[in-house]
């Protein structure tokens, strides 16, 4: 069987909307509005982030909505978090949800700005890393194009060059 051709991935966005963004003061672990994410926050945290947490220091949360399409990314887009939502000290910078559809951050009072800003620049991060991914997702699936083309059934040939046409002229 032949491969096939590759999704190009989906970059990390923030629903903008006023409904998908929940501003609260943070009252705990045992805050209704942060259960989704107490196992991001309980594993693999530093033992300073930890005592933030547990000692209620943070007093304001902020969870953040992630738009994408569809969940097929959520997976890579888990990885990609992982990797930027620590700090070098080993501090998490934002938490992620169950199902990486949301992002919690926790900041000590009047910081959450200056959080934000650490948030964003990492999310920027990833999708610079996601836009070097597609970049070369696009040069694979040009040259399996390329390859296919010399030999294929009509009916194959049609939807290789469907293909092709999106691939070539869709810009995500």
């Amino acid at each position: 069987m032949e491969p096939d051709y590759k999704n190009i991935i989906s970059h990390i966005d923030i629903d903008r909307s006023l409904g998908a963004i929940e501003y609260s003061s943070f009252n705990g672990m045992e805050d209704e509005s942060i259960l989704e994410f107490k196992s991001d926050i309980e594993a693999g945290n530093d033992s300073i982030e930890m005592h933030l947490v547990k000692s209620k220091a943070y007093k304001e949360a902020l969870v953040l909505r992630l738009k994408k399409s569809d969940g097929a990314f959520s997976g890579t887009w888990r990885d990609f978090l992982r990797e930027e939502q620590k700090t070098f000290g080993g501090s998490k910078i934002f938490y992620i949800d169950n199902d990486c559809s949301k992002l919690l951050v926790l900041a000590l009072p009047n910081e959450v700005r200056n959080k934000m800003n650490m948030v964003i620049t990492r999310l920027n991060k990833i999708n610079e890393k996601i836009t070097r991914i597609n970049a070369r997702i696009k040069k694979e699936n040009i040259e399996l194009y390329t390859s296919r083309a010399k030999n294929k059934a009509a009916m194959d040939k049609k939807k290789d060059d469907i293909i092709n046409f999106i691939n070539q002229n869709l810009r995500v």
